[in-house]
């Protein structure tokens, strides 16, 4: 399968600190990391650690932080060249702060690159010749105009909203533009709180009528320790527990789940409900490292899948 992502590209800033300070208090740092991520590439590289032909779409500024974070992608196998540079550019970078039990916050610094990625900077041959093409529609208008361009190519086509509709508003884009977008999707992966900006409820059944008016293919939604729900375009109801665990860190752990369904589904042809158990598997896998990266390739997910999951 040649997947084609466009979105978000980030370095992370990890912060392990004693506690998540709360207003007027503050916490104390341990270590600091510098770690590749950002939710779209996040995504596209684990379709590539599991064997999917991946290549990737963003802006970067021509600073170490940009140059880092090429590197990373090359190292894992991801084709680089729709990837644009702004020059002397400052590349978005995250701040992620974690206590010791796993809990975060994260704080955005945009930089001025990501933003200006503009619809002439989308290779719209890159998109010709993908199977599936990702998108979590970030930043601007380019993955829209490159949703619409695959849909019209009958690719198939992935929304991953990972947030909620106020990071969304940051980057000035409409509610009605995500709403119009959805008519171009086959597979819709909202957070739970991007599911609730949109329609009013965490719970898919419930906005199921409402949700139909604008998409007609599958949505999953990921409920942390109670599993993922999906259903699917014959409105049948699909739900799946997740794997007990003690997690280290949940940073990454959606990124690796998506990752993992879109090739356990649409590579290697698992039907919808064995594609959301190996996929909760990856994400239970990546919650036992620290970063957004530490999820498994094809390898570690089997053993991982025979040895954790018996009776699941």
């Amino acid at each position: 399968m040649k997947i084609l992502g466009l979105g978000t590209v980030a370095m992370d800033v990890l912060m392990e600190v004693d506690q998540l300070p709360v207003a007027d208090s503050f916490g104390v740092i341990s270590k600091v990391s510098y770690l590749p991520g950002g939710s779209g590439t996040n995504v596209i590289v684990q379709t590539a650690r599991l064997g999917a032909e991946a290549s990737y779409i963003a802006k970067l500024g021509d600073d170490s932080i940009g140059k880092d974070i090429l590197t990373s992608l090359e190292d894992e196998g991801v084709d680089i060249a729709g990837m644009r540079i702004k020059p002397e550019g400052i590349s978005l970078h995250t701040n992620v702060v974690l206590d010791k039990d796993g809990q975060k916050f994260i704080l955005l610094n945009f930089g001025d690159a990501f933003g200006t990625l503009s619809t002439e900077d989308v290779d719209r041959e890159l998109i010709e010749r993908c199977d599936t093409f990702f998108t979590d529609c970030f930043p601007n208008e380019a993955p829209f105009f490159a949703l619409e361009f695959a849909k019209s190519l009958g690719k198939t086509t992935v929304f991953n909203m990972q947030t909620g509709f106020g990071t969304y508003a940051a980057f000035g884009i409409q509610k009605a533009d995500l709403l119009e977008a959805l008519s171009q999707i086959d597979i819709f992966a909202p957070s739970r709180e991007g599911l609730k900006d949109l329609f009013g409820s965490e719970d898919p059944q419930q906005v199921l009528p409402e949700l139909r008016k604008y998409f007609r293919g599958t949505i999953i939604v990921t409920l942390g320790a109670k599993g993922v729900i999906a259903i699917d375009s014959d409105d049948r109801v699909i739900a799946v527990p997740a794997v007990k665990i003690d997690p280290v860190d949940t940073t990454g752990a959606g990124d690796s789940f998506i990752g993992t369904f879109m090739v356990a589904h649409l590579q290697w042809n698992q039907p919808l409900d064995e594609a959301l158990r190996t996929a909760n598997a990856s994400a239970a896998y990546t919650c036992l490292g620290i970063g957004a990266r530490s999820s498994p390739n094809a390898k570690q997910l089997g053993e991982w899948i025979l040895t954790h999951t018996k009776g699941e």
